[in-house]
């Protein structure tokens, strides 16, 4: 997807914490997709165990994944609303959204 580095400049990680991963195949694989065709790549890792309190102080203890794409900086805004979009459609109250400056992909060919 991408010719070099340098044509890149700075690639931003755009990283999602979702509980929602459909246990489906089918489903699972629809969505997973989706983020490679529309990114070039993704990373689903997990599962790791935490918690939150809500505003109205639900606590929640759950099992989540994280899903990152790397992406510059222009798609950024592009990945947030994919990445919410997808949190919408699993059922998730909330998602947890970040976004790291300066990773890099390096060609080894």
């Amino acid at each position: 997807m991408y010719e070099s580095i340098s044509a890149l400049g700075v690639i931003n990680t755009a990283m999602l914490v979702v509980t929602r991963i459909p246990t489906h195949r089918n489903e699972r694989r629809s969505i997973l997709t989706l983020v490679r065709d529309t990114f070039g790549g993704y990373s689903l890792e997990g599962p790791f165990e935490g918690a939150w309190v809500a505003d109205d102080g639900q606590v929640y203890e759950e099992t989540s994944y994280r899903l990152e794409v790397l992406v510059p900086p222009e798609r950024v805004g592009e990945a947030r609303e994919l990445f919410t979009r997808m949190g919408k459609q699993l059922g998730q109250r909330a998602i947890y959204f970040e976004v790291r400056e300066a990773g890099e992909i390096i060609d080894l060919d």
